[in-house]
């Protein structure tokens, strides 16, 4: 006699894969259908809504492919609906097997989509503040709600018009979110991800030790231009809201 564990696994293995797997007994095909459709199309939704930009290249069968493959290959490990869009990536990145469907580069377009969704719903318990323009800065600290990526494809440019090929130097974008809940982006370049690596690598950095490593990593620079340059740099990234003033 089948233990009810086992027809329920059955029942998943069906729902999740019915091509290749049998049908449970015992349950009309109307309400298999019914079950097969929903839990497919509720993670089909949630893909389409986190990856807009990856979907409008693959077009309507070959997303609806893909998004299958991860339904059928992928064993999630988070239970939340949230977590979808990161569980998608993890597959594209370590399960997914090529095909000629495949732009080269999916696995970073899907990041960079998932990281805006990922940045907008993160929680935070920051001790710090935004700068007002008028305050000493003194020492500085990277935004809990802020994430810099290096890509080798101008990711933030591709669409379905525009396919671009590996760029020759890496692409530096910060994804960020304000204290009004406002998403955005910025493209940097090497010297400023190095300056925001330096900040992001400890709790806080006084602006007197930035500069010190700054100059350090720029020899071949007049010390006074590195400095002036950090410090504009710093403000503008004070204003994105990606840099914020430590309350300590």
């Amino acid at each position: 006699m089948t233990s009810f564990s086992d027809t329920q696994a059955n029942f998943v293995e069906y729902i999740r894969n019915p091509e290749n797997t049998s049908a449970p007994s015992g349950i009309e095909e109307r309400r298999l259908k019914v079950y097969r459709e929903l839990f497919f199309n509720n993670v089909l939704g949630f893909l389409s809504s986190g990856f807009p930009v990856l979907e409008s290249i693959y077009g309507e069968q070959k997303w609806q492919r893909l998004a299958r493959a991860f339904f059928v290959h992928h064993h999630c490990r988070s239970p939340y609906f949230v977590d979808i869009s990161k569980e998608f990536v993890e597959y594209l990145s370590n399960e997914h097997q090529a095909t000629s469907d495949d732009p080269p580069y999916l696995q970073e377009l899907a990041h960079y989509e998932w990281l805006e969704l990922a940045i907008s719903i993160k929680k935070h318990s920051q001790d710090a503040h935004v700068w007002d323009h008028l305050e000493d800065i003194s020492s500085l600290c990277f935004s809990e709600t802020a994430t810099l990526a290096g890509y080798a494809f101008p990711v933030h440019q591709i669409s379905e018009e525009y396919h671009p090929e590996k760029s020759a130097e890496t692409n530096y974008i910060v994804v960020y979110r304000k204290a009004d809940f406002e998403v955005g982006f910025t493209v940097v370049n090497a010297v400023t991800a190095h300056l925001l690596n330096l900040v992001q690598s400890t709790d806080s950095v006084t602006m007197e030790e930035l500069l010190t490593q700054m100059v350090l990593a720029l020899p071949q620079l007049p010390e006074e231009q590195v400095c002036d340059g950090t410090k504009q740099t710093i403000e503008q990234l004070l204003d994105q809201q990606i840099l914020l003033i430590p309350n300590h």
